[in-house]
């Protein structure tokens, strides 16, 4: 798990509890990063802040708090993109994660052929395609409640206006 090199050129390796203090500060940031999408938001709209004055309302100021709140932003989402690709290397270096081989752009052009037909197992869209019977089976208690509604309906309808028949042969009076 080396990943850094320190003045020297020598390797600093991380140990798993600096690797968990490294995701801890990425999370903080993550929170800052909300943060400061919120205040560009603000900027945009009328509103005020608790802290802001009523001379604060001119397209100017409303102008320069975007700016601002949006470059603080791109910072930091720059800063998290970064250090989350680090863990992510990490992970694949110690064999914890299957290399990748969009996950370092054009690093592994050569090298991932092979590993080009493996599928990850922390991939959503495969394991979407595994099993979808959720799907299937919300559509056919669908279907069974519109084939239901139209027998009720056709009953109705043939004259039989007393008596419809509900699921499981049981017979419902209807009153008018």
């Amino acid at each position: 798990m080396a990943d850094g090199n320190d003045s020297n050129g020598q390797v600093k390796v991380f140990t798993s509890a600096d690797r968990i203090r490294q995701l801890n500060e990425i999370d903080k940031d993550v929170a800052k990063l909300i943060h400061s999408a919120g205040l560009a938001i603000q900027a945009l709209t009328n509103a005020r802040a608790g802290d802001l004055s009523a001379t604060d309302t001119s397209l100017d100021s409303h102008k320069a708090r975007f700016k601002e709140a949006t470059s603080q932003y791109f910072a930091l989402l720059s800063s998290i993109d970064v250090r989350l690709r680090r863990q992510v290397y990490a992970l694949e270096e110690a064999s914890i994660l299957a290399p990748d081989s969009s996950s370092r752009g054009g690093d592994l052009a050569g090298a991932g052929a092979g590993a080009s037909n493996v599928s990850n197992p922390l991939d959503v869209s495969w394991l979407n395609s595994r099993k979808d019977t959720v799907g299937k089976e919300k559509e056919a208690e669908l279907w069974a409640a519109a084939r239901e509604f139209v027998q009720q309906m056709e009953q109705v309808q043939s004259g039989d206006k007393d008596r419809v028949k509900v699921e499981g042969g049981q017979e419902n009076m209807e009153v008018d």
